[in-house]
């Protein structure tokens, strides 16, 4: 029995007199499609709270309230979640009449098991085709135009011409839906097995820059021989490389866990895409073509590190999420200077991991992905070799869990003599490489080396009182 099936079954026996509940949505279009889902949402007419409440008992789950607008009631079970609404409108017909797309306009009656498609969403199945429900369905909710991107490249539907006509000329709407809903829709456009296209698309129907204007203002901005591409095509190159490139250096699994970053519900390689995806934000803004006709990008990293973090708190992300992204953007450039260094030692092989982690295994991806996106008429053959060959001896050879250090802070405090501050923090920090690049092992050559490392700045000269 499916989870979809066992929960409606909980519904119907929980449902008291003179009550009725319907299975909608998603999960009823994708059962007529033969697959799997966990994302449930019933309409109810009676108290969805209560129906909901009795469900969490049952179900051994939480219950919240999910959204205020539409009085919804959210269930989290272990199986997954279900949403409990009361019926938008006089009538089910009046409900479903209200959604956005008609393959998403049926119901099943949970008492009866009965089928209900007043809107023909079966021959669209059939047919594999987007259909509004209503003539004005994407000016009712604009963020409906993201989710018409999102089920085209999920489900491989194609979307009828007046539905692209109506999502372009409402696509302006969507500077006014909050940060939270459109982060929501496009974390699970970034989560599709192919972004880059869905990205596209977004930005063919006009949406694009009243998501993300900074991402669309990178069209048509033109870059050196090195580069094959505007910035904005060689994002979207660089997302299509991520998966590929993830796969070489091991896996999803070496990935954050999107739910520590705030991404609850977004898949595993979601965080990363963000972070190619605004990895040249800064480009347009600092563009420079000198006495020799050499365009420039200096610092383009750290105003980009900025702007991603603006995006970030646009789009109501964790705080967790604007530090994961400033770092990956501010250090994208790195390992590509690393590659004429080679071949590195293990000290800057330490250095570099300090200053990225606790995302190593990001920072490698997103930089070999920007790479193998530049391929412009100067760029060497051997030089994309020799950036895989390094970001592969990065992740293989450098710890992939910081080194465990033989003195704490209360201990490094004690023996320097230092009150709590930052000046702890660096003599932690020269330790630490140390210990990586396998100079220093044990607490004793550790003694040593902070001792003799405290020495020598204090005979560095400083600035101090010398009135610059």
């Amino acid at each position: 029995m499916s989870t979809a099936q066992r929960i409606a079954d909980l519904v119907r026996c929980s449902l008291a007199r003179g009550e009725q509940a319907w299975l909608v949505g998603g999960a009823v279009r994708d059962a007529q499609m033969g697959r799997p889902s966990d994302d449930l949402d019933f309409v109810v007419h009676g108290d969805a709270g209560r129906l909901a409440r009795v469900m969490a008992d049952r179900a051994g789950g939480a219950v919240f309230r999910y959204s205020e607008r539409f009085s919804t009631h959210r269930v989290v079970h272990a199986a997954g979640h279900a949403d409990f609404a009361p019926l938008r409108g006089e009538s089910l017909a009046a409900d479903l009449a209200a959604r956005d797309f008609t393959v998403n306009a049926l119901a099943q009656d949970v008492g009866t098991g009965e089928l209900i498609d007043p809107l023909g969403g079966r021959a669209d199945l059939q047919a594999r085709r987007l259909r509004l429900c209503a003539p004005d369905a994407l000016v009712a909710d604009p963020v409906r135009i993201m989710r018409l991107v999102r089920l085209r490249h999920a489900l491989e539907f194609e979307p009828e011409p007046r539905a692209v006509e109506a999502a372009r000329a409402a696509a302006e709407g969507l500077t006014s839906v909050s940060g939270e809903r459109l982060e929501r829709e496009l974390s699970a456009l970034l989560g599709l097995p192919v972004p880059a296209s869905a990205v596209r698309d977004l930005d063919g129907l006009g949406a694009l820059v009243h998501v993300v204007p900074e991402l669309a203002a990178l069209k048509g901005v033109s870059q050196n021989p090195y580069h094959h591409l505007d910035v904005f095509e060689h994002t979207l190159e660089a997302l299509e490389h991520l998966p590929g490139v993830v796969a070489q250096l091991g896996g999803e699994r070496y990935l954050v866990d999107p739910q520590q970053l705030g991404l609850a519900a977004a898949g595993a390689l979601v965080p990363l895409a963000y972070a190619v995806l605004l990895h040249d934000l800064g480009k347009p803004s600092i563009k420079k073509v000198d006495e020799e006709g050499r365009i420039l990008f200096w610092h383009h990293d750290e105003v980009g590190a900025a702007m991603a973090v603006a995006v970030a708190r646009r789009l109501k992300m964790s705080r967790r999420m604007e530090v994961f992204l400033a770092l990956l953007v501010r250090q994208h450039l790195r390992l590509g200077f690393l590659v004429r260094e080679a071949p590195l030692t293990p000290r800057a092989l330490a250095r570099y991991r300090r200053d990225v982690e606790p995302y190593v295994f990001e920072s490698v991806a997103l930089s070999l992905a920007d790479r193998m996106a530049t391929r412009g008429p100067s760029t060497p053959a051997v030089a994309i070799a020799r950036h895989f060959r390094l970001a592969r001896e990065i992740w293989t050879e450098v710890a992939k869990q910081p080194a465990a250090l033989p003195l704490d802070g209360e201990q490094v405090m004690a023996l320097l003599g230092l009150e709590p501050g930052p000046r702890v923090g660096a003599a932690l920090d020269a330790l630490r490489e140390e210990v990586e690049a396998g100079e220093v092992a044990g607490a004793a050559e550790a003694r040593a080396y902070l001792l003799l490392w405290s020495h020598r700045r204090r005979a560095e000269p400083t600035c101090e009182g010398d009135g610059s």
